[in-house]
């Protein structure tokens, strides 16, 4: 009987108006849910609103950030999220990090957000590493960065580029290059609607033309102008309760944006395969729109020949989209703490499995 633990190999190593961008980073929030963490009191710590620029593209970011009591350096963790995060950084300080919570561009408009690349993206979470290392409150040696479905592409590419690798947690990062990933998604909604086999079969084929649109045009103003066509000509349309666009005719300006572009040609295999980091993926047994077999299959792939002796897959209970559970707050607590707080661990040391791990479905 094995439990889903995951350890591979090489180097320890260093993201509106009636649609808010909160509203895009949590898509299916309304539909979502979990078994909530249990209340406990806060330790002490204080919080400042705070504030530093993206260089690569001249972006004033802001973000919370939450200090422990007490004055000597301590460990910092970025927590990038467009769910409430307070559970998780309420462990975190009662364990002793420093957290900085960036707020995502484009919150108050959604504009901002549309017109940033992944590379932009990336660019925002580095420049939040940069800032919290900065802090004399922080040890800059002992830095790691959390990050949540949504969110997750922009933080592995930012490892990726990272001259200094820092521990990295993904929970419910994408594992289907990205038209795929959408279509799962498109698909489940509809058919937890009610839609029947014929209307899931014109939905799927939607999704593939909006896709190659999307991906084969290299203007915004040719792929809106196509998408228009294309939307007005079909007998479907995507599912009424998407959180992530909106369901009349300014749909067409979101999908042609270059977030949406880069969004469809992600391939998180390609990007998980580049990581040098440390690197604990956390995937729900009951996060929807996720065959899980094939998910873990793609999640190893990937992993499997990446530059890290340091990589664990942990399928935990509940979900992991756009909520922290109890099961995920505690895998992750206890997986950082073996990193950054106690940095001597080696790879051979790492313990197997990871507390909470459920068993692994695929083997």
């Amino acid at each position: 009987m094995s439990t889903f633990f995951t350890p591979m190999f090489s180097t320890h190593a260093r993201f509106t108006p009636a649609f808010s961008t909160s509203a895009l980073l949590c898509a299916l929030t309304s539909t979502l849910s979990a078994a909530p963490i249990c209340a406990q009191t806060p330790a002490p710590s204080r919080t400042e609103q705070v504030s530093y620029w993206n260089e690569q593209d001249s972006t004033f970011l802001t973000a919370s950030l939450t200090l422990p009591e007490g004055s000597r350096p301590r460990p910092g963790v970025v927590v990038l999220s467009g769910a409430g995060t307070q559970p998780l950084v309420d462990r975190f300080v009662e364990d002793g990090y420093a957290v900085l919570s960036p707020v995502p561009r484009g919150f108050v408009t959604v504009e901002p957000l549309l017109q940033a690349t992944y590379s932009d993206l990336a660019g925002d979470v580095l420049a939040a590493l940069d800032y919290l290392g900065s802090r004399p409150e922080v040890d800059a040696k002992t830095l790691a960065l959390v990050a949540q479905a949504d969110i997750t592409p922009p933080a592995m590419l930012s490892s990726v580029a990272s001259a200094e690798p820092v521990p990295l947690v993904l929970l419910a990062p994408p594992a289907f290059p990205g038209v795929e990933a959408f279509r799962l998604q498109q698909h489940g909604l509809a058919e937890r609607g009610g839609a029947g086999a014929a209307h899931l079969q014109a939905l799927d084929e939607y999704v593939a033309r909006l896709g190659e649109i999307v991906l084969g045009e290299r203007t915004s103003y040719m792929r809106e102008y196509r998408l228009v066509s294309l939307r007005a000509g079909s007998t479907v349309q995507l599912p009424r309760n998407n959180a992530a666009f909106p369901s009349d005719e300014r749909q067409t300006h979101f999908f042609s944006s270059p977030l949406w572009h880069d969004q469809l040609a992600f391939e998180p295999e390609v990007v998980l395969a580049q990581l040098r980091s440390p690197v604990l993926v956390l995937i729900g047994a009951d996060d929807p729109n996720t065959p899980m077999n094939a998910y873990l299959d793609a999640v190893r792939r990937g992993l499997s020949t990446a530059n890290t002796r340091d990589a664990t897959v942990c399928l935990v209970p509940g979900r992991t989209r756009h909520t922290f559970t109890e099961h995920g707050v505690t895998a992750i607590a206890d997986w950082l703490a073996e990193r950054i707080v106690a940095p001597a661990v080696t790879s051979a040391s790492i313990r197997d499995p990871l507390d909470g791990c459920l068993e692994d479905p695929a083997r």
